[in-house]
């Protein structure tokens, strides 16, 4: 999996591009947990409209969902975006934020980065 991080004033774009595991996603997350910059971030971005294949299951997206639960109870908000524009990849979007609905965190899923920004900054 490649991805970039490209870090806004406000929030944070990823781009996440080829191959993606869901246990790649998951080191991701966690790194950026750890990262001194996650504290100031109101909105993330995650764009998965570069992704060729994925190996990602509904488990995944729920190891996703608890551990930003937990995170969200030091960081209190934050908007999560993804941008997904591949039929194949909506179930498991959907799963994600159908797990994060009544969280601290806010969940949404896009079909462009244009409309994500502007959720994220509304």
């Amino acid at each position: 999996m490649a991805f970039i991080n490209h870090w806004e004033p406000n929030g944070l774009h990823r781009m996440f591009s080829g191959h993606v595991s869901g246990a790649e996603i998951l080191t991701s997350n966690i790194k950026l947990h750890s990262d001194v910059r996650f504290k100031d971030l109101a909105y993330i971005i995650n764009d998965f409209s570069e992704i060729t294949d994925h190996a990602i299951e509904t488990i995944h997206t729920e190891v996703y969902a608890a551990t930003d639960e937990i995170i969200s109870r030091t960081k209190h908000a934050l908007k999560i975006a993804l941008v997904v524009p591949q039929p194949h990849l909506q179930d498991l979007a959907q799963n994600y934020c159908n797990l994060m609905r009544e969280q601290i965190f806010e969940c949404d899923i896009f079909h462009a980065v244009e409309d994500a920004r502007q959720w994220v900054n509304n």
